[in-house]
């Protein structure tokens, strides 16, 4: 039987915390270049450069895209949450809760622009992004979707409402509302005279 030293185990509890160290810097890394330049754009010599390590540490610690996605998604999600919608929710009259979800989307969209952009038009050419965001941001919107359709809708107009609540949810049709100067309440009412035309 054998008796590990204190010596040896300060010296594991020291190495752990520096190789989590170096995973944030590294993690901190990707979202920076994510946010600044796009994941497409994105090398592994550019993040290797950033946190000030060699490109085999950043395979290390992360071996494949999907790993670094993932990893990238939870850093900067974790610091950028999404909005809590569940008192818009609860607004019985359907039109003003819509109104109060996009509102809040649309406010989160204006203020995580410089990396939703980047990511979510990055995500159309790289595979293991897009699986990120299917089932991470896509998920939170298909349940927003699902929360805002009215009880009783049916048939062609229950499909029109969720086509309109699906390309109003879409972070390019904000950029477009903004781009021409809309404000987010403003897009979010225009958004709700489309509803009610269903």
């Amino acid at each position: 039987m054998s008796i590990k030293s204190p010596k040896r185990i300060y010296r594991k509890t020291t190495r752990a915390k520096q190789e989590e160290q170096t995973r944030r810097r590294i993690t901190e890394a990707v979202v920076d270049l994510h946010r600044t330049v796009g994941p497409a754009q994105t090398t592994i010599s550019d993040i290797a450069n950033l946190a000030g390590v060699g490109r085999v540490t950043v395979y290390k610690h992360f071996p494949d895209d999907a790993a670094m996605f993932r990893a990238c998604s939870d850093h900067w999600i974790a610091d950028n949450p999404p909005p809590d919608f569940t008192q818009a929710l609860t607004e019985p009259d359907e039109l003003k809760r819509a109104a109060e979800v996009f509102q809040l989307l649309y406010d989160y969209y204006r203020r995580s622009y410089d990396m939703m952009g980047k990511v979510m038009r990055d995500a159309k050419t790289l595979p293991a992004l897009a699986d990120v965001v299917e089932n991470g941001w896509m998920k939170l919107l298909q349940n927003l979707e699902d929360a805002l359709m009215p009880a009783g809708k049916t048939g062609a107009g229950a499909q029109r409402y969720r086509a309109t609540l699906r390309v109003a949810m879409d972070i390019d049709t904000w950029s477009t509302f903004s781009g021409m100067g809309f404000n987010d309440e403003a897009a979010a009412e225009l958004v709700c005279r489309w509803l009610e035309q269903d």
